[in-house]
């Protein structure tokens, strides 16, 4: 079960355009598209009449029409027109969701339109913030999305799942401090004289590093790991900061959709380092993609499961969730 007063992110911004673009989300087949005035129409993707999607179709204006018998719909999901005849039924319609563009992102709303506040979208200013480099990209991952949550949670994978770019056995062995607040999750670490991660090599040119990392987690499938980096035993000196964030939203109860991007606030001016960091933080979401793939098609939840430590998290942002009426049980869930 999902919850569905609430924002979901439903494509990259650069992902739209005029031409009808198709999605699912949360089971909901869902098109998109702009308008002559760039602003963003987000409608159920199914015709009215025999339940072709209409992201086959075309616009035609801001129109959208329906490729097998040509009735269109306007911005509000109403039917505007039937070349074959001159009444249209009252009933011809499609939904039409709330939609925002913001964060260079596109949000969705899918539960009550009524309840749509603009204010309550995931605060991801990092991916706009005009003071930091960056780049965001989407992948599809087929996996449930709470299976997405429980891996950025637990960020010890890395040691072993990224050792050619984020690996370090420095976050394995260091005991996180866990913060667990009602609506978010948070886990810290801070290591002295960390040998540098690959990637972080090639970021900061540097054999050793002193990082803190706080991995944040807010419902419901927001996740930004913080990281403040500087020479060891140089607190005073120049300071790195790399902010990653990955969001999940649910396509189907086995398929996430994954938007995830790496952003810092240095060397801002580079574009080629940017494309670089982006290709990297690219891959290393290819490497969870094949683990996160892998646990969900092995999975059993009748299967016996043992719990360690760093579990805790997870379990922590999937009672989250539970009281928010997302899932019936923190296990039974995939």
């Amino acid at each position: 079960m999902y919850i569905q007063d609430a924002w979901y992110a439903a494509a990259l911004s650069g992902e739209v355009k005029r031409e009808p673009f198709a999605r699912s989300i949360l089971n909901e087949k869902v098109v998109m598209y702009r308008t002559s005035t760039e602003q963003v129409v987000a409608l159920e993707d199914r015709c009215a009449h025999r339940q072709v999607p209409l992201s086959r179709g075309r616009l035609v204006g801001d129109e959208l029409q329906c490729w097998y018998h040509g009735l269109r719909y306007d911005c509000s999901g109403a039917c505007v027109s039937i070349p074959s005849q001159n009444t249209i039924p009252i009933n011809a319609r499609v939904r039409a969701f709330p939609v925002v563009e913001k964060h260079g992102l596109i949000w969705l709303w899918p539960g009550d339109p009524a309840k749509a506040d603009e204010a309550s979208i995931p605060n991801h200013w990092v991916c706009a913030a005009p003071e930091l480099a960056g780049k965001m990209s989407y992948c599809t991952i087929d996996c449930n999305y709470l299976f997405g949550i429980d891996n950025i949670l637990d960020i010890s994978h890395a040691a072993f799942v990224h050792q050619k770019t984020l690996g370090s056995l420095d976050i394995v062995e260091t005991p996180p401090e866990i913060l667990i607040g009602e609506n978010e999750v948070r886990v810290r670490r801070y290591m002295r004289r960390e040998k540098t991660p690959p990637l972080y090599t090639r970021i900061l040119q540097m054999e050793y590093i002193d990082r803190s990392q706080e991995v944040l987690y807010w419902p419901i499938g927001n996740t930004r790991v913080e990281t403040r980096a500087h020479a060891c035993g140089d607190e005073d000196g120049k300071v790195y900061h790399v902010y990653t964030t990955t969001i999940f939203t649910p396509a189907t109860d086995t398929t996430s959709h994954v938007f995830v991007g790496m952003h810092r606030d240095f060397d801002v001016d580079n574009h080629m380092f940017t494309e670089f960091t982006a290709k990297e933080v690219f891959n290393t979401v290819m490497e969870d993609k094949d683990v996160a793939e892998s646990l969900q098609a092995n999975w059993d939840p009748k299967a016996p499961m043992i719990d360690i430590q760093l579990d805790r998290p997870a379990y922590a942002a999937r009672r989250i969730l539970e009281r928010m009426g997302a899932i019936a049980a923190i296990r039974a869930t995939v």
